[in-house]
């Protein structure tokens, strides 16, 4: 017959027990600069620019190995990379070949004619946006790549390369990357889509539109990224200033009242609205300035990059301090800042760095930086970028845009199981504990996550039902502002209840009361066990809502338990009457066990709980 468990003895306020409900210890709270960061990537490395695949960014050489098992490929950036299989790409280990090698073209038209490879009675020509052949010794060319007056693979072709395997494999590379086809041009396969080479270089005045090296624009639509129209506002500042002051500028940022422009010689210039002329900085710093970042409410606070320098000022472009600190040798691409919170964002050719700036006064000027690049591929930062969501997004070189949760806003802000206080991945309909906020409102991946309870620095939300396994990126929003914070999703991520001694939360079978950890389980007796994170449950079950005090929803997963590696019965598992969040399982000891500390563990279709420790007495209970 099964209990029908009230959870007697366990208060209305355990609501909050993975914080305070049985006096928990909070884990030490590290700097943001020491928080470990999940860096995803935004939209891929390709461009979905309606050619025959995927494209990628500008690729000037290609050749394949002596036997052809092997293709190498030179990106714009001087980058060799090389593929066996076709499909993966990795960094390469031999040089390219001298130009005019045979099997390679590294000059086509535009110094002079194509250049014309023979592969036995056939020829191929590369011109400027088309790839041709010939089977009749060059009296007539036949366009492989033209259709509808426009080339399949996109123009700008750079080299073509046969396979010295078979005179109908060739590759041709170009402004949009690797193009190979295994029947002599009638038909075509992008190599791009591992390849490394999305040629990202800033942010366009928004975290979803991206200028390229090539200074066209790309705008993320529908998950991908794909050609935009327009021009980068700075480079439209940059030619009106370049007509106004007659000098070389470089780098521009225009807020509020005011303009500042930087040099390519490296002077820094400052314009304030109704006065006229502009005010040019003292110092002169060698270095031409390539990017400089302006405060959106303090425009007078701004900072510049001049190389490997970074400069300050606090009163609109009078003074400038160089703020470099110990930041390693590296060109500085990109800028970011939050003023109040004293914290500078650069994005080097080294990769990406956080340090601690005095923005709102004339403070220390030596900064301290440390790397957040620590799980980004090794490619130089060319953008750097804080969102109004409390996100940092990053341009890489060749890999495109990666976002995390920016280090300083979500440092002091941790997600954690709510039933043992650790990292585990949730699942849906799991209790979570969020230590270090008050939170108002949760969402992630356009799903509300209910809010069952918060307090001045820790609160417990529920992951919804119909939540799916991934990674997720939970927007919190709390009377102390929002937060970004990165939540790992799966099916089932079971975790047992436990006190502060790390003792499971068992209910006692007759009375549906919450035992003394320190009292003995005896042989032969039922027992219910407080858990978590067993996932969906059926009838389904709105998310938020406490679970009926009459036959609960079960849980859908297989549930199994073990004692000291000896499988359990498990009589049922369900959503835990009148509560959130949880779940109880009933079990039942065996009649014969051995006596004493036992190690008792649970799993939902094999993804296993914590351990934990209860005490079994091998006595039968007194009836």
């Amino acid at each position: 017959m099964c209990r029908a468990y009230t959870i007697r003895g366990l208060k209305a306020g355990l609501l909050l027990a993975a914080v305070a409900g049985f006096g928990f210890a909070q884990a030490p709270l590290s700097g943001f600069a020491q928080a470990p960061l999940t860096w995803k990537n935004v939209g891929g490395t390709n461009i979905s620019a309606d050619l025959a695949g995927p494209a990628s960014g500008a690729v000037s050489r290609v050749w394949y190995s002596p036997t052809g098992d092997r293709l190498s490929v030179v990106t714009q950036s001087g980058r060799v990379f090389e593929t066996g299989d076709f499909e993966q790409w990795r960094l390469g280990t031999s040089p390219a070949p001298a130009g005019g090698a045979a099997g390679a073209l590294s000059t086509l038209i535009g110094s002079g004619p194509p250049r014309i490879l023979a592969a036995g009675s056939r020829l191929y020509a590369a011109g400027a946006d088309n790839i041709y052949a010939s089977d009749d010794s060059g009296r007539t060319w036949l366009n492989l790549t033209g259709f509808n007056n426009r080339s399949i693979l996109g123009g700008g072709f750079n080299g073509l390369a046969v396979s010295p395997a078979s005179a109908r494999e060739i590759t041709a590379v170009n402004k949009s990357g690797v193009w190979r086809s295994l029947d002599g041009g009638l038909s075509w396969t992008s190599l791009n889509r591992n390849l490394p080479n999305f040629a990202v270089r800033r942010f366009a005045g928004s975290r979803t539109v991206l200028s390229l090296e090539d200074g066209s624009l790309t705008e993320l639509s529908g998950g991908h990224w794909i050609p935009a129209t327009g021009t980068h506002p700075d480079d439209l500042l940059v030619a009106e200033l370049q007509m106004l002051t007659g000098r070389n500028i470089a780098a521009v940022a225009e807020r509020g009242s005011l303009t500042y422009a930087g040099t390519a010689e490296g002077q820094l210039l400052v314009a304030r609205s109704g006065t006229p002329g502009w005010h040019e900085s003292t110092q002169t710093n060698g270095a031409a300035i390539s990017r400089i970042w302006a405060d959106e409410e303090r425009p007078e606070v701004a900072l510049a990059a001049a190389g490997q320098r970074l400069l300050r000022t606090i009163n609109g472009g009078l003074f400038w301090d160089d703020v470099t600190g110990d930041l390693p040798a590296a060109d500085i691409h990109g800028i970011t800042a939050d003023r109040l919170a004293g914290v500078v964002y650069v994005a080097t050719a080294r990769g990406v760095w956080s340090g601690n700036v005095s923005l709102n006064a004339a403070g220390p000027v030596a900064a301290r930086w440390v790397s957040i690049s620590r799980d980004l591929p090794a490619a130089a930062a060319w953008d750097v970028r804080l969102n109004a969501d409390n996100s940092l997004s990053v341009a890489l070189d060749g890999y495109g845009v990666f976002e995390t949760a920016a280090p300083h806003k979500s440092g002091g802000v941790r997600i954690l199981n709510a039933a043992d206080l650790t990292a585990r991945p949730a699942a849906p309909g799991s209790l979570i504990s969020v230590i270090g906020a008050q939170v108002r409102e949760a969402r992630g991946a356009g799903a509300l996550y209910p809010v069952i309870a918060a307090a001045a620095a820790s609160s417990q939300i529920q992951v919804p039902f119909e939540a799916v396994a991934g990674n997720v990126s939970l927007a919190l929003e709390g009377l102390a502002g929002r937060w970004t914070v990165p939540l790992a999703i799966r099916d089932a991520s079971p975790a047992i209840f436990v006190d502060s001694e790390g003792a499971p939360l068992l209910l006692d079978a007759e009375s549906g009361l919450v035992m003394d950890p320190g009292v003995a389980v005896h042989a032969g007796s039922s027992l219910g066990l407080l858990a978590t994170g067993l996932g969906r449950v059926t009838p389904d079950w709105p998310s938020g809502v406490p679970a009926p005090m009459e036959a609960p929803p079960k849980v859908r997963g297989n549930v199994t338990a073990y004692l000291d590696g000896t499988p359990l019965e498990v009589t049922r598992a369900t959503l835990a009457p009148g509560y959130v969040g949880y779940y109880v399982i009933e079990l039942r000891i065996p009649a014969i066990v051995n006596r004493g500390a036992a190690e008792l563990r649970i799993s939902t279709d094999g993804a296993e709980s914590n351990r934990v420790r209860l005490y079994v007495d091998s006595a039968p209970a007194r009836q």
